[in-house]
């Protein structure tokens, strides 16, 4: 195995602090760099324990008022989507649309990229975290996997695919019903490309698999791992890319066309029990994206992995999350030490270590 190195550099920050009855304060900055890509990550433990000025709680009378508000002119409710949802034509999807139980997929009527489809996730309009469960997931993600087979049936150029959620307006979404998102197209994304190449010049330069290596050295440290379900290893991010990362990491599959039942269980039963901590977090958003390699080969470099990071909780006038230091200077602030959110996530995945 080669090493996989969790880089962590320091410096200082010194003012005269009024907090402190204006007595010099030296303040340890923490920067960590992802073993991958080189992301930059910084911790600072003052900033330890104010997670609430940074996240203020979910008003949780202002998301139900918001939730009643929509649901009347929401396209996916009461069965408003078979009237008010696009269909796929012949060559990709026959049918139309993909149903499984109370999952739908259907093309999206902005899309962006040649392959955007959504996926809704059940009736309901509105759920809060720790209502995700792993049945109903199970059924997105297989729907989402069998859409991307007919996809690459129908054109096996089109190889590079994702599977993503935004959930609730601070985190992008556009409707408050539950959705997923698959893209797919002949070029991967920004970020998708990133994982790719890193991950090829790692094969490179190392002969190994970064994606075996990482969880072998995550293992060996065990401070970030958070556990096995069926095929797919959890654990937090050591340089997060957003707040309170989780990443799945899928070891033996380079792609989805390679996921099973097995793997399937894997992503679902992972997902619903992060969510479930998120929301013992207070939490009431979410993002997810979920990569493969090309579905049009199975290259040695990659591994299918996800990342889960919450957003800003739901409130009147909520302050977006997102600012230069993440936009433009592409670092991200740790307010949560990934090692004790590990620890924490654990309990809700104990039943299965």
């Amino acid at each position: 195995m080669a090493r996989v190195l969790f880089e962590r550099r320091y410096e200082s920050a010194c003012f005269h602090n009024p907090l402190k009855n204006g007595e010099l304060d030296a303040q340890q900055i923490e920067i960590r760099l992802d073993p991958l890509i080189g992301h930059q990550s910084i911790f600072n433990s003052a900033i330890e324990g104010k997670s609430a000025l940074l996240f203020p709680d979910t008003d949780v009378e202002y998301l139900k008022q918001r939730s009643e508000a929509t649901k009347q002119k929401c396209f996916l409710c009461e069965g408003r989507w078979r009237e008010m949802t696009p269909r796929y034509g012949s060559s990709i999807l026959p049918e139309g649309r993909l149903i499984r139980g109370g999952v739908v997929l259907f093309p999206n009527l902005f899309p962006l990229s040649a392959v955007h489809a959504v996926v809704m996730l059940g009736e309901r309009h509105h759920r809060s975290l720790d209502d995700f469960p792993p049945e109903l997931l199970y059924d997105a993600f297989a729907v989402s996997v069998e859409f991307i087979r007919r996809c690459a049936d129908a054109d096996p150029e089109t190889a590079f695919f994702t599977i993503n959620a935004n959930y609730l307006f601070p985190a992008g979404a556009s409707v408050v019903h539950p959705h997923f998102q698959v893209l797919g197209s002949r070029y991967p994304g920004t970020h998708h490309r990133l994982l790719l190449d890193r991950s090829f010049d790692y094969l490179s330069a190392n002969g190994s698999c970064y994606w075996s290596d990482l969880i072998a050295a995550e293992k060996k440290a065990g401070e970030r791992l958070i556990g096995s379900l069926d095929g797919c290893e959890w654990l937090t991010a050591f340089s997060p890319l957003g707040s309170n990362e989780v990443n799945g990491v899928w070891p033996d599959s380079r792609h989805f066309l390679e996921w099973t039942d097995t793997e399937l269980r894997g992503a679902s039963e992972g997902m619903s029990r992060v969510l479930r901590a998120y929301h013992g977090m207070k939490l009431s958003t979410f993002n997810m994206s979920c990569f493969s390699g090309p579905i049009n080969r199975s290259g040695p470099e990659f591994r299918c992995m996800l990342r889960l990071v919450n957003r800003q909780n739901v409130a009147p006038h909520y302050r977006a999350d997102d600012y230069y230091f993440q936009k433009l200077l592409k670092n991200e602030i740790i307010v949560r030490r990934p090692e004790e959110l590990a620890s924490f996530i654990r309990g809700y995945f104990k039943a299965f270590l």
